[in-house]
C-alpha cells in the first residue's frame, strides 16, 4: 500500500464513470468480456477513491490488498462491500484473463454490481 492525498480520491471516481461508461458501450456492441473487464476496473478505481478518501491509502497492484484496504476503511463508516468486491475480483480473474467465452446476461450482470458499487462509494465520499 502507498499513502495518497485524499484530493486523488475524486480524480479515481472520475476514472471509475469512464470505465463504466466504456462497459456500457462494450456491452452494447457484444464484446462481452471486455465489458467485465471495465466494469471490474470501474470498481477498483472507486475501491481507491473510497480507501483514499477515507484512509489516504491506495492499493498497490495487489488485489487481496485492496480487499483488506476496502475493510479497513469501511471501519469508518461502519459499512463495506468488500464481498463484492472480492467476488468481482475472482470473476475478473476467471474469465477475462482465461480463454473462456463470457454470456450477455454474465456481463451485465456484472456491470449492474459495478455500477451499484461504484453509486454507493459515491454515496460515502
Amino acid at each position: 500500500m502507498k499513502r495518497e492525498p485524499k484530493e486523488n480520491a475524486l480524480q479515481r471516481i472520475k476514472d471509475a464513470n469512464e470505465f463504466l461508461s466504456s462497459a456500457n458501450d462494450n456491452l452494447e456492441k457484444s464484446r462481452f468480456k471486455v465489458c467485465i473487464d471495465n466494469a471490474v476496473d470501474a470498481m477498483i478505481s472507486a475501491n481507491d477513491a473510497f480507501t483514499i478518501g477515507l484512509i489516504e491509502q491506495v492499493a498497490t497492484s495487489d488485489h487481496r490488498e485492496a480487499v483488506r484496504l476496502h475493510v479497513e476503511a469501511g471501519r469508518k463508516i461502519n459499512a463495506n462491500q468488500s464481498s463484492v468486491l472480492k467476488q468481482m475480483l475472482d470473476l475478473r480473474h476467471q474469465k477475462t484473463y482465461r480463454p473462456v467465452s463470457v454470456s450477455k446476461n454474465l456481463a451485465e450482470e456484472t456491470l449492474r454490481k459495478a455500477t451499484k458499487f461504484v453509486r454507493w462509494i459515491e454515496g460515502q465520499l
